[in-house]
């Protein structure tokens, strides 16, 4: 397990799932994290799993698709740890899972507004200190929907595109300062956000289509962003890694 002994840490949408798995690893790996969520009582939830295991966590409240809001927290986690060396952007929406004539402006709006407007906004409040501080890394995370495309998907397909593709510029435009960004594109993953909306028999049935049999886990997809987060991904930038189990082979 890597070491993240003195690095602060700010998380969006850690709440649960795949941001709640990465904060609880990289607090047990020694890092400060700034647990970041639009629920209280599910990033108190998240802080009291890493507080309880020895860890240090404080909250930090925004709907990340509120700018100034996100701008402010940014900066009170700065000040509580004294700045922030990685910064990961987790926080998302569910996919609607409708053909392409029921999309709706709405629909689109909620996705770009989360996903993109989101991950811009909360790079754009870290990247100065960053900067300042000689480096950093950046870890994204976007979806295989966004590099393969999947049916009845259309928002969260162009969102999670439009990730990776940020990702990409912004590792070469920060590369200059030290600053790392790559993204995750995890595949079928078992969190609250696909448990809650489909049907048991549809994980069953999905897991027969991939090579490793089985779903990922917010776990699996926690590791990732610890390896490209950590001193092991030093020479690594601009890159998607996709731990899907063999789904999409490229």
């Amino acid at each position: 397990m890597q070491n993240f002994d003195g690095k602060s840490v700010f998380i969006t949408g850690s709440g649960s799932g795949i941001g709640r798995a990465t904060a609880v690893r990289l607090a047990a790996s020694g890092a400060r994290v700034a647990v970041h969520d639009l629920s209280t009582e599910a990033a108190r939830e998240t802080c009291d799993m890493i507080r309880g295991a020895g860890g240090v966590a404080h909250e930090f409240l925004s709907d990340v698709s509120d700018v100034a809001a996100t701008r402010a927290v940014v900066a009170a986690a700065e000040a509580k740890f004294g700045g922030i060396d990685i910064l990961v952007n987790n926080a998302g929406t569910t996919s609607d899972f409708c053909t392409l004539d029921e999309v709706t402006e709405e629909m689109f709006d909620r996705s770009i507004r989360v996903h993109v407007r989101g991950t811009l906004f909360t790079t754009q409040a870290v990247v100065p200190g960053m900067k300042q501080r000689g480096g950093g890394k950046i870890v994204n995370v976007s979806s295989i929907s966004g590099t393969v495309g999947n049916p009845m998907a259309t928002t969260y397909n162009a969102a999670k595109g439009a990730i990776a593709a940020l990702t990409k510029g912004w590792a070469k435009e920060l590369a200059p300062f030290g600053i790392l960004v790559n993204a995750i594109a995890p595949g079928p993953t078992i969190t609250p956000m696909t448990t809650n909306r489909l049907a048991p028999e549809y994980f069953t049935e999905r897991a027969k289509q991939i090579p490793l049999g089985r779903w990922g886990t917010a776990e699996d997809m926690a590791g990732a962003i610890a390896f490209l987060a950590s001193p092991d991904a030093d020479y690594i930038t601009g890159q998607i890694v996709s731990p899907n189990g063999g789904l999409v082979i490229t």
